[in-house]
């Protein structure tokens, strides 16, 4: 896998008393400015394209000589001839203009105790996800297809970042650590672009397994999108400016043992 999300990067509840005449209210200005900076900065650092070919380029060991030889694909491997067999398919997935297709708004920002920040966020991403199958039989490609669909996916991430000061270094430096605590990945939306696949039951599988293809392609990129949010909100923070930022941690962090 290269690195979307991907993968794919990629990032106030409403109180419980809240009545409906009531208006939801506006994130603080200060969430909307480092919702725009953290949005900028995983533009910048995401993938731009996610892949998994795990199920691509299977082959078994054929004979040197078989029927329609002309049609079939052979390999000759040291002494021994292999050739394409069983079904392949490969996936990439990508965030097509991310200005558009990918929405980060920050939350929440609240300090939980003298050295740990929570970070809430949420994303609502459309991401294009592209198939591509074929069915071999002892090197005899027997049929080939190919679909793209688009998803919305939304995510609701909860990120506490632990923070402390280096008084090794002079002048002292803020050491920030934010770890992904909460990753809740939410399938909005999947739809084909075009038509079917292919007519009948089997397009019929074809965009179910391009609808599960991408749910592996997401599943196997969320270890890096968390290292993905975490370096974008590190990188937030040490960027930032007023209440959102490294300067203002630093000054809100009790001194250190010894010091005064």
């Amino acid at each position: 896998m290269r690195s979307v999300g991907g993968l794919l990067v990629l990032l106030i509840a409403l109180p419980i008393g809240l009545t409906a005449q009531e208006k939801k209210p506006k994130p603080r200005q200060e969430y909307a400015e480092f919702s725009k900076l953290i949005h900028a900065i995983a533009v910048k650092q995401m993938p731009k394209e996610v892949e998994d070919k795990s199920g691509w380029g299977q082959r078994i060991e054929v004979p040197g000589r078989l029927p329609l030889a002309r049609l079939r694909t052979i390999y000759k491997v040291k002494d021994r001839y292999e050739a394409p067999h069983g079904a392949w398919r490969r996936f990439k997935g990508k965030i097509e203009h991310p200005e558009k297709n990918l929405k980060i708004v920050v939350k929440d920002f609240k300090q939980v105790n003298a050295t740990t920040y929570r970070v809430v966020v949420d994303v609502d991403a459309t991401i294009m996800v592209a198939g591509e199958w074929q069915q071999w039989q002892k090197g005899l490609l027997l049929i080939s297809a190919s679909g793209v669909a688009d998803a919305n996916l939304t995510a609701a991430i909860v990120c506490d970042v632990g923070v402390s000061l280096n008084i090794d270094k002079f002048p002292p430096e803020l050491k920030i650590e934010p770890k992904v605590t909460k990753l809740g990945l939410n399938f909005v939306e999947f739809k084909l672009r075009g038509g079917p696949i292919l007519p009948g039951e089997f397009g019929d599988n074809l965009r179910k397994d391009l609808n599960d293809g991408l749910r592996q392609l997401v599943k196997a990129a969320e270890p890096m999108v968390k290292d993905e949010i975490n370096r974008a909100i590190a990188q937030g923070l040490k960027d930032g400016k007023g209440p959102i930022s490294a300067a203002a941690i630093m000054k809100a962090l009790p001194a250190p043992k010894g010091k005064k």
